[in-house]
Parts: structure tokens; sequence; C-alpha cells
């Protein structure tokens, strides 16, 4: 059983040892602690002799010159083409009977020699891993198998080392070639997935073994259909809850009410890879290798991936598709969803392993809240202050390279983006931002106090970020009478009324050091009553086109201001008050500001009673 070893994979250069070294072959199936397989190794032992005037390599001296070729007429140099470390191989000859190695010259005293610089070309022959190694029959040139091992250990056993010096040599490889290149079952890892007998049980639908038939049977396919190397693998999932967002209230499918928590969920995947050597599909005298860091990358990446969106009789999907986080986790809610995905990459060239972190946040809704209150009040002021300070932050349903995991599907349009779930979070609790007796946030600043506060607020100020999806607020309420006209920002009424006074003459005197002479003339004044309403108004609403609109749009002539304004003043007029005769109205003055919102009016009337 011939082996030939391809020195750095160069064609030219097969090298054949003789005498042929016995060859042992096992295999181990890497599984998991859960009995997943996930690849194999073989590992091939070869046991030989070296021979110290016999075989190949052949022997040199220490000066490095080759010992001569025996031959009838004599010893003679070696001829040939000498290929391979050192030059120790001859490529000319084969392992046919016909065509053995001829016998070297090694005088007594040089077979120390001899041996030792076998043993260095063996070393140096198997020096280097994802060398073409193949096992030939004696019947001919054409292998049996063909391997691209790895090299374990290569060990010398002790001796005099004068006629032969045993040695053993321990490979290892992840897949054995046919003639045709074609992967054994047994190290093919798509192979290794297969279970022909049960389908994984799969508690959110029924599921179905996969099929064997259109396997891949080169490396590279393999590899290209989501077969990799690796020699070890771990997977991980952890959930705890997240005390510091609180609780809310959020509604059940029964149409009840639960107080939900959040909850973090990480989920860690780790792999070490193995070196892995395989010849180019296109052209076989091209080695390719995959680092021991990539095979575990794309292992790592294969498993993550999301798969069989809305495919039927797929068993093995990512957990994180279809909802399969969230809803039913640990016995969760339906509403509970995973937001804000974020993923962490570790990789390690130099030990071949890749590793995966991802969290997610269990959330039953799409954004979360928090707030502080603080309650003040005055001795100055007959008014108590609420104040309330929010910080609004919204979910992301999209993962970290752009996909929907953890949420709703991509095809989805209801999804959202982070601060798209933070702006509708905000519109629910601030009553689609009109605030008033329907806002959230003013139920609560009402709750917290005995009196009743006015629903509009004293002060808004908001601040938003759209890039990390928050929307922050601050809002103060007070107890202060709410206004009688609707709409407006805010209202000031003043009523001045003045009454009856003597009427009398003032004479001026000169040279009188009293001052002048007051004169009763007999009578008195008349009732008058000032109304003085000043009215500030939302003015961004105000249109500005260049038409008499932004006129027109003055609240005396615009309902329900209008009417509101007219039943006012009628209600402050002195006509309804008892004992009122007559009354009189003096001209009244208008006055609008539209680019300000502002508007005032001011009303005089002077009447008469009936006593």
């Amino acid at each position: 059983m011939p082996i030939q070893v391809r020195y750095l994979n160069d064609p030219n250069q097969e090298c054949v040892i003789r005498p042929a070294p016995l060859v042992s072959i096992s295999h181990s199936v890497n599984k998991t602690g859960g009995g997943d397989s996930f690849g194999g190794t073989y590992q091939i032992t070869l046991t030989g002799k070296i021979l110290e005037d016999r075989g190949f390599p052949l022997a040199r001296r220490s000066d490095g010159t080759l010992f001569e070729k025996v031959t009838a007429a004599g010893n003679v140099a070696w001829g040939g083409t000498l290929k391979g470390p050192y030059e120790t191989f001859d490529t000319t000859v084969s392992h046919y009977d016909d065509n053995r190695p001829a016998t070297q010259a090694v005088p007594n005293y040089y077979k120390l020699d001899a041996i030792l610089s076998k043993q260095k070309a063996l070393r140096a022959l198997f020096a280097i891993d994802g060398q073409r190694l193949e096992v030939t029959a004696v019947h001919g040139n054409e292998p049996e198998f063909v391997c691209y091992p790895r090299v374990v250990s290569i060990n010398f056993s002790e001796g005099i080392y004068v006629n032969q010096s045993d040695y053993t040599i321990t490979l290892e490889a992840d897949t054995i070639l046919d003639y045709n290149h074609d992967v054994d079952h047994d190290g093919n890892p798509l192979y290794l997935k297969h279970d022909p007998h049960h389908a994984e049980y799969n508690p959110m639908g029924s599921g179905s073994p996969s099929l064997l038939s259109s396997k891949p049977k080169n490396t590279q396919d393999i590899l290209e259909g989501g077969g990799f190397f690796i020699e070890s693998f771990d997977e991980s999932w952890s959930i705890e809850a997240d005390e510091s967002l609180g609780e809310t209230i959020t509604n059940d499918a029964n149409g009840g009410q639960v107080i939900a928590k959040s909850y973090r969920l990480t989920h860690t995947m780790s792999a070490t890879g193995k070196p892995h050597y395989f010849p180019n599909k296109n052209d076989v005298d091209d080695v390719i290798k995959v680092p021991a860091w990539k095979n575990a990358q794309l292992f790592v990446n294969k498993k993550l991936q999301s798969t069989g969106h809305g495919e039927k009789n797929v068993h093995l999907l990512y957990p994180n598709v279809r909802n399969h986080v969230g809803s039913g986790t640990m016995s969760l809610i339906e509403q509970y969803r995973g937001y804000d995905h974020s993923r962490t990459e570790e990789v390690s060239i130099s030990n071949g392993s890749y590793n995966v972190t991802e969290t997610w946040l269990l959330a039953s809704g799409t954004a979360y809240e928090n707030f502080n209150m603080n309650i003040s009040s005055e001795v100055g002021s007959p008014f108590i202050s609420v104040s309330i300070d929010g910080s609004i932050k919204g979910l992301s349903e999209s993962g970290p390279s752009g996909v929907a995991v953890g949420g709703r599907l991509p095809q989805s349009p209801t999804m959202k983006s982070a601060y798209g779930n933070a702006l509708e979070k905000y519109r629910s609790v601030s009553n689609d931002g009109k605030f008033g007796i329907g806002s959230q946030i003013y139920k609560r600043a009402n709750n917290a106090v005995a009196v009743e506060l006015n629903s509009q607020p004293n002060s808004i100020s908001l601040a938003q970020n759209e890039y990390d999806g928050t929307i922050t607020y601050n809002l103060s309420f007070d107890n202060r009478p709410t206004n009688i006209l609707s709409g407006v920002m805010s209202e000031s009424i003043s009523v001045n009324d003045t009454y009856p006074g003597d009427v009398f003459a003032i004479i001026p005197v000169i040279g009188r050091k009293q001052g002048p002479v007051l004169q009763y003339i007999g009578g008195r004044t008349e009732y008058k009553r000032d109304l003085s309403l000043e009215l500030v108004l939302d003015y961004t609403d105000v249109s500005y086109e260049r038409d008499r609109k932004l006129l027109l749009q003055k609240p005396s002539l615009t309902d329900p201001l209008k009417t509101q304004l007219k039943d006012l003043i009628e209600q402050l007029s002195p006509q309804h008050e008892p004992g009122v005769r007559k009354w009189f109205i003096a001209p009244p003055s208008e006055s609008w500001t539209p680019k300000e919102g502002r508007y005032s009016v001011n009303i005089s009337w002077t009447y008469e009673l009936d006593k």
C-alpha cells in the first residue's frame, strides 16, 4: 500500500515513501452534548521503517552528498530527477516490482548518517499541513483515496540506527476523497446532519426530516451548501427580568389587563474551527485552505441565518423568526416580542474560534417609558404645581444587519423604526400632542394631588433623538382656573367699574394760599363699566397665504370663539344687573395680531340705575 505525498502541493514533486508504511485509519464523529453531529475527524497513522540503504527518501552523507547507487557494473552516482525535501525522492521510480528504487552503497561506518538524513527528509516532508496524500494499491497508479491532512506528530523510535529506524506519523483529516474527489459520506458534514428516522420536535409547528437526496459531494459544494468543519460548538440561552424598566399595564388575549415586566434575553453561540484543505473543483492541482476561524465563523453564521420565512416543513428555524422569541418564551403572554436586537462578534484567529452574543429586550409593547413627578407649593401662591419629566425609548424591530428578527417579519407594513415606535408611544400618552383631559400625562399628574388640576399645561418642553429612538418631555401643571374660552392658550379678563361721584367746580384764585376754590354745583356722575379681554391663540395654525384669510381668522369672526365671546360680553354687561334702567355702549376697540396669535377687545358701558 504505497503512500505518496505531493510535496508543497506541487504536481511535479510527487514523493513515494519506500518501504511503504502500514496505514491505520480511525474516524470519530463530533457531537454536542445533545447528540447533534457537526462533522468528524479521521486519524491516519503511518507506521513504517527506514532502511539505511534502501527506499525513499534517499540517504545522504553529513556533507549533503548522496550515497552512490549499487548496479551490476558497480557503484555509480545517482541520476534521474530528484525532487522533494532535500532532493531525496526520485519521481521517475514508482512502486512497481520492476521499477523499484535501487540500493544505495552505504558503508557500515556511514549507516547512522544515512538513517539520520532519512529522518530529516521525512520530518521535512511532513512539516506542512494540507499536502495531498494518496494511498495507492500495488496494482496501479490510481489512488484508492486522497486526503489533505494536518500533521499531528512524527516520532522515531529509539535505537542504535545501524540498519533501520522505526517511525510513526500521526495525521488527521476532516474528509477522505475518492479518485473523483468526492467526499466519503462519513466525512460529509451535510450527510451527518441527516436523520432518516425522526423529525425534530418543534413545539411551534410540525416538523419533517430533511432529505438526503442531492447532497453535495464535492468539498467546495459542501462548503457552499452550509457544511463546515469545526472542532467544537456550544450554544446557550438565558433570560432575566430587567428591573430598570419597571412594570407596565398591558391587555392580555382575553381582554383583561396584566402587569407586565420586561426581560433581557441573551443568546450565546461559539465554535472552534479546524483548518481545512481541499482541491479546487475547477483545478484539482490548486489546493484551497479555509482557516480555522473562518470555518467557525461560517458555521455560526449559518446557524444564525433566518431561513424559512413562511415556508412549511422547516423544522430547524432560527428561533428569533416567526415570533419564536417573545410569545411563548418562558410562558410569556402573546403580547411579548423581541426588540432591540444587538449582536457582538468576537474572532480569535490564533485559536481558530468565533463567538457571537445576541441580546433582545422582550417587551409587551413597542416602547417603554420612565417618568418622574415633582409636586410643589409656595406660601405666596395659592396654586399647587406638578411637574413631570419623562423619557420614551422606542424599541427597534430590526436586527443589527437590517433584517427584521425578533419581531415582525420584514414584509410586514406595520414595522417601525425605534423612533417611529417612540413617537407612537408619545402620541398615545399625550393625546396626540394635544394633552388635555384625555392625556395620560395629565391623568398621572392629576391623580397625584387632592385638587383638580388645570388640564392645560403651564409649560411644555420636548426633545427628540431620532438616531437612538428617544423622546423626552417636561410638563408642568397647576390648579389655576380653567380657561372660559375654548382653544386659547391663555386668556386675561379684566372688569373695571366706576361708580357715581360728586359734581363740583374747581375755581382758580390768584394769590390764594389754600389753592383753588372747590364749588359744589349739585348732581352726581354716571355709572361706568370697562371690560378688557386679552387672548393668546396658537398662531402656528394661522394661514400665511397672501389673501384676506389672515384677517378673517380673528376670534370675533370665527366660531366657536365668536359665539363664546358674544356670550361672555353679554354676561359681563351691566344690562342684566338689578336696577339698571338704561345703558349705553361706547365705541368698542379691537386688536388682532395674527402672526403672534394675540387678540384683545375693549368695551365700555355707561348706565343708569332706577333709584
